[in-house]
């Protein structure tokens, strides 16, 4: 049981568009305040925005070109071992394309609970599939092209 205290809350299914308020969530549902337990976790949302899931639907997180920059750019390298010192090399934040395992963070961070690779050509669907994989938190899709 969880109580969402002073955030500012959209939720266009149900016509609350920016509406600071209170949410109250017990067994997955969100329930009127009446419903939750006495002594339920409350989080302080003051100054923040409070959500459904966001699903990005157009996204280049995981395409040949990335993987090649995630391999290729020495800076990324450098960067990732010396933040890193020793922890798994997963979670690699340096240089200017992070890794999948650390853009799973990102995005979960961010409030995203899932992507869609926008577009992958055949010949690269098994490493961006592999890729996706790796992401932690978000549900991945990718979208094939089109072909005759």
């Amino acid at each position: 049981m969880l109580r969402i205290t002073g955030g500012t809350v959209y939720d266009p299914a149900n016509g609350i568009d920016g509406v600071v308020k209170d949410l109250c969530i017990a067994d997955g549902r969100i329930v009127a305040d009446r419903d939750l337990a006495a002594g339920a976790r409350t989080i302080d949302a003051s100054g923040m925005v409070v959500m459904p899931g966001g699903v990005d639907v157009h996204t280049h997180v995981a395409g040949g070109a990335l993987n090649f920059a995630r391999g290729l750019v020495p800076e990324n390298q450098r960067a990732a071992r010396k933040f890193l010192h020793g922890l798994d090399r997963r979670a690699g934040l340096g240089g200017m394309t992070p890794t999948t395992f650390a853009t799973g963070y990102l995005y979960g961070g961010m409030g995203w609970t899932s992507v869609n690779e926008a577009a992958v050509p055949i010949w690269s669907a098994r490493p961006t599939h592999e890729a996706l994989h790796d992401y932690p938190f978000v549900d991945k899709t990718s979208r094939l092209p089109m072909h005759n």
